[in-house]
């Protein structure tokens, strides 16, 4: 009988059932398909391109990320990591720590690239923006959310600010300030951006004034 060539360029050996994958290579495809979005986009990211920079076949990746939405949301939670706060972190200090790492992770990364291509392909891809919303932007707003209770518990955050708005407010700032306005954050503007935020949350006195 005939014996079947392996047709594979796969550098990965098959998995069997039960084997753990290789860590190595899921770093390196993520990494790969990251640079991949930040660099073209995510209408113009392939597989054939991630897997060639990556150095395995497209059938391990498709393996591990069925769909490209897949794929692309896998790289965007290990590329841009959003830590916990640690919880005994002074509300202010917490906030500092928050706008300077959400700065680091979407401008600084060039994550923030990419939030604008999505934005383009949405019209072709209807809930494509919806599935990045549930996979990244919910966990993170969970932060924040907790952040502020925290704060709110220990009397240092007014109880009745919106979590939603100041999120948008940090949120707001830092994109409009480096996509629309195309401008780079210095170290006084992130500053000013803490006090402003803090100065509308800040619990005040009772009978303090809050302007």
């Amino acid at each position: 009988m005939k014996q079947r060539a392996d047709s594979s360029a796969d550098t990965e050996p098959r998995a069997t059932r039960g084997r753990p994958r290789d860590a190595a290579v899921d770093r390196r495809i993520l990494a790969a398909t990251f640079r991949q979005l930040i660099d073209v986009g995510y209408g113009a990211l392939s597989i054939e391109a991630v897997a060639a920079e990556a150095g395995v076949a497209k059938t391990t990746i498709y393996r591990r990320y069925p769909t490209k939405a897949g794929l692309a949301v896998a790289a965007l939670s290990v590329e841009v990591p959003f830590p916990p706060l640690p919880e005994e972190l002074a509300s202010r200090d917490a906030l500092d720590r928050f706008v300077r790492q959400a700065i680091a992770m979407l401008v600084d990364s060039g994550a923030i690239r990419i939030l604008g291509s999505l934005l383009v392909e949405e019209a072709r891809h209807p809930g494509l923006l919806e599935t990045f919303r549930g996979n990244l932007l919910g966990p993170r707003r969970k932060i924040v959310d907790r952040m502020l209770q925290r704060g709110i518990e220990r009397g240092e955050i007014r109880r009745d600010i919106d979590p939603l708005v100041v999120t948008e407010m940090i949120a707001g700032a830092i994109f409009g300030h480096h996509a629309i306005l195309g401008m780079t954050a210095n170290d006084a503007w992130v500053e000013s951006l803490i006090d402003h935020v803090w100065t509308a949350i800040a619990a005040r006195p009772e009978g303090g004034s809050r302007i």
